[in-house]
């Protein structure tokens, strides 16, 4: 639970300033750069997210499996279809927008609907780890 949590509220922390502070940076970068820029960011983001995005998926099942005949097991698994909107938010939402960027270069439109967009990762990802904070509580 502590290192799900841990993963997690990481996670979490990374999102916000990705929200808040990264994506709308990309407004600002400059036009004639911007491919490279969004490449660049494409590929050193994934050092980060991606190992932790898998750690956080094979702790979510683990946990799904260790809380299977706990009181607790209905709030995992509430927690664990979250994680599942997420994924599907990254790889069918905000992915495809950092691909078109990527080959379309600077385009205002699509980078607010990559703010806009993000936002639904950002809260699941914050109501994740006030549930596991919560479940954490109780054990």
């Amino acid at each position: 639970m502590v290192a799900q949590l841990v993963v997690t509220a990481a996670l979490t922390g990374l999102i916000w300033i990705v929200q808040l502070v990264h994506y709308p940076g990309f407004r600002y970068v400059d036009h004639t750069q911007f491919s490279s820029f969004q490449q660049h960011h494409m590929r050193s983001i994934s050092y980060i997210v991606v190992p932790l995005m898998l750690v956080e998926v094979v702790l979510s099942c683990w946990l799904q499996i260790d809380y299977w005949n706990r009181d607790e097991m209905y709030i995992i698994t509430t927690a664990n279809v979250l994680l599942v909107v997420i994924w599907v938010a990254t790889f069918f939402v905000s992915t495809p927008i950092h691909s078109k960027l990527l080959t379309q270069g600077y385009n205002e439109i699509l980078i607010n609907k990559l703010v806009d967009t993000n936002w639904i990762r950002t809260v699941l990802w914050s109501a994740r780890t006030l549930i596991l904070i919560i479940v954490g509580l109780k054990v």
